[in-house]
């Protein structure tokens, strides 16, 4: 039943998660949880329908934490990090889209998931934006997926070996 694999799935996210924060992994409650989560709603198949209000409730909560951990004073302090930001996203926007054609070339799926499969943003971000214009929404959240998980493991250890 549905209420079943929501609440086998949802432990799993929370065990996850614990486990994650003791292992003491960076991000480690979320990562615990999205790879715990991830890999039992793969063992058993679980096909949970997507909730509005879940979704809703969990973006207002990221905006938040968002808005609430951001120190606006540092911006005002910094005003050269504007440009220096606007010049990376487009640099970095103009690579992302130049791998969406890889990607369609070389693994045959289509331009419209592969621009949100690599498009840089926030995995909740791109699922809605994918699902709203009618990408592979499941396509693009496996790349965004790993991707976050990777980068939230490797770049703690990359920032530290490069601080030396």
């Amino acid at each position: 039943s549905i209420l079943r694999e929501s609440i086998v799935i949802a432990v799993s996210v929370l065990l996850g998660g614990l486990l994650g924060r003791l292992l003491h992994l960076p991000s480690g409650v979320m990562v615990g949880g999205m790879v715990a989560g991830f890999f039992v709603k793969g063992a058993t198949l679980g096909e949970l329908p997507s909730g509005d209000l879940l979704s809703v409730v969990s973006q207002l909560l990221v905006a938040y934490v968002i808005v609430s951990n951001s120190d606006v004073a540092s911006l005002r302090a910094h005003p050269e990090a504007v440009p220096a930001a606007l010049f990376y996203i487009a640099l970095l926007l103009t690579f992302c889209i130049g791998m969406a054609f890889v990607v369609t070339h070389f693994f045959g799926i289509d331009l419209q998931t592969a621009v949100y499969a690599t498009a840089p943003g926030a995995l909740s971000g791109m699922a809605l934006s994918a699902s709203d214009a009618g990408a592979e929404t499941p396509v693009s959240l496996i790349f965004h997926l790993f991707r976050t998980v990777i980068v939230l493991i490797v770049t703690p250890f990359a920032a530290l070996l490069l601080k030396r």
